[in-house]
Parts: structure tokens; C-alpha cells; sequence
């Protein structure tokens, strides 16, 4: 299991701030984070409404970020921290 997707998994519903391989962070209300076998999905929305996916294989992928925009989706970042968000 994904040692982040858990992270996420064990948050949710509380907001989460997550911190992408860039330096950049956002905190997200969460709506989902589901398992399947190893596989992990996401989904929340940032302060602005925006809604981001996050998507992970397993343990030995990295956790992904995409966020929605006016032409559809694109990659926000590779995750590499998470911590529970203040509300």
C-alpha cells in the first residue's frame, strides 16, 4: 500500500494539504479516497472550487496529482508529502 494514498485514505473527510515535488502545496477538502487492492483514488477541491484527482498504482508508483481546468485536465504534481490540513 502506498504509504501517502494511506496517509490520504486515514485524513479524509478532514482536509488535507499536499505537497507536490515542485515545492507547491494546497490544501483540499476531500470528497474521496478509495483503495482498490493497491491502486488508490482521490478526489477534492481547492479553495477556488478547483477539483484535483489523485491517482496512484501502488506502493512502488508515485502518487499523482491532476487538477480540472476549462480544457479539461492536467498534472498538477507528484505528491511527496501529506499532512492533515487546519480547518
Amino acid at each position: 500500500m502506498h504509504t501517502l494514498a494511506k496517509r490520504i485514505h486515514n485524513i479524509t473527510p478532514r482536509n488535507v494539504r499536499l505537497t507536490f515535488d515542485d515545492g507547491s502545496t494546497v490544501v483540499l477538502e476531500m470528497r474521496s479516497a478509495e483503495f482498490f487492492q493497491e491502486a488508490f483514488q482521490a478526489e477534492g477541491t481547492d479553495d477556488d472550487g478547483t477539483t484535483y484527482r489523485l491517482v496512484t498504482d501502488g506502493e512502488d508508483d508515485p502518487l499523482v496529482a491532476g487538477k480540472e481546468t476549462g480544457d479539461g485536465w492536467e498534472t498538477a504534481g507528484v505528491v511527496v508529502d501529506v499532512e492533515r490540513a487546519a480547518e
